[in-house]
């Protein structure tokens, strides 16, 4: 059923929370010595290096372990719950926060607001938003997930004028995460399709276009990953979404049940990446305009993965305090990540310290 679903993930939500973080089961040896050539295309993982870089890591708004609801600057603001993070030509950044039901706006400089939605003709406010993205023209787009309760307003479509729209989202199905097409006006969906009877073959990943159709109804141009191409058989029996990047080479990056990542190209290849590396549960991905680096927000920590070879960026690390510093001096708990437009800094919740953090890469 439905809510089996979003348990069985929100379980993974919360251990990814709360747990320390643990050492990945592939060592560094056990990668090194299996053959990879150019041919793999980042199917296997080459190498990987548990020796975390010197880049600095520093907070711009929220105290560490210290979770609340408050407007302000810098260590003055609270945060509970912040999830999404989307970041703007200008450098503005704004942040779904799912335990305050609130969209958050925070400046370079730390200075934190709330962001005004307007409530439903109905009254009805927006609840457990999770993903926010905005367009070119100021418009809001706002991922909620009913993960407490079933409710009717997934979708939160703000305009420039205050004008609200929310689309009808099909029953069968649910949604986790919203990309952004760099080379269109429009984002892509990813999540799942139920189905209680199994009559159409069980439940489905899903990606969609996020475009309305002529029944103002969410979700166009609908791709469902073929199960027999899912390489583990938790992932063909639960193939739900759970993230997507729209990379600048016209690759879809696929995050299936947070465990694995796929590949879909512009010509409908579907394929599994880094088959031989043991991820612990992805948050987020996200590339330079190359394609070349992946940034990878898994278990806490931030992997970049390049020709192949996996290297620690930050992580969780003792005393766990979310202290602020370089390398190991630094403890984070990734969950959500967007690259600078220089590629220079990655900014980061960190949902467990309840901070908005970056770090910086050069």
């Amino acid at each position: 059923m439905k809510t089996n679903v979003y348990k069985m993930l929100l379980c993974g939500f919360l251990v990814a929370i709360t747990a320390c973080k643990k050492d990945n089961t592939l060592s560094k040896e056990g990668v090194a010595n299996q053959p990879v050539t150019g041919a793999d295309d980042q199917l296997m993982v080459a190498s990987v290096s548990t020796e975390y870089q010197p880049f600095m890591v520093k907070t711009i708004a929220g105290t560490p372990n210290v979770k609340g609801y408050q407007d302000g600057t810098g260590n003055q603001a609270r945060f509970n719950g912040a999830w999404g993070i989307e970041l703007t030509d200008n450098g503005d950044m704004y942040v779904a926060e799912v335990f305050t039901n609130k969209i958050r706006k925070i400046t370079q400089e730390g200075v934190v607001t709330t962001v005004k939605i307007p409530l439903q003709p109905d009254r009805t406010s927006l609840r457990n938003p999770i993903i926010i993205k905005i367009a070119k023209d100021g418009t809001k787009n706002i991922l909620a997930l009913e993960y407490t309760h079933t409710f009717k307003y997934k979708v939160w479509i703000v305009r420039p004028d205050g004008t609200l729209f929310n689309p009808e989202i099909r029953s069968n199905e649910f949604f986790y995460d919203l990309a952004k097409d760099p080379y269109n006006d429009y984002y892509w969906l990813s999540g799942g399709i139920i189905d209680h009877s199994g009559t159409n073959g069980g439940p489905q990943g899903l990606i969609a276009k996020f475009l309305l159709d002529a029944k103002d109804s969410l979700g166009t141009s609908p791709y469902v990953p073929d199960k027999n191409k899912l390489a583990q058989f938790y992932d063909q029996e639960y193939p739900a979404i759970t993230g997507i990047f729209c990379g600048y080479n016209g690759v879809k990056y696929l995050v299936v049940n947070q465990k694995h990542i796929y590949k879909l190209t512009k010509s409908g290849e579907f394929v599994q990446l880094f088959k031989n590396y043991n991820f612990e549960l992805i948050y987020s991905v996200i590339a330079n305009k190359d394609s070349r680096t992946l940034y990878v927000a898994d278990g806490g920590r931030i992997l970049s993965i390049s020709n192949n070879k996996v290297q620690y960026l930050v992580g969780p690390h003792a005393p766990y305090d979310g202290s602020d510093g370089v390398g190991t001096k630094a403890d984070v708990r990734v969950h959500h990540m967007a690259l600078s437009k220089d590629e220079n800094t990655i900014y980061f919740t960190d949902y467990a310290h309840y901070t908005i953090r970056k770090l910086i890469l050069k």
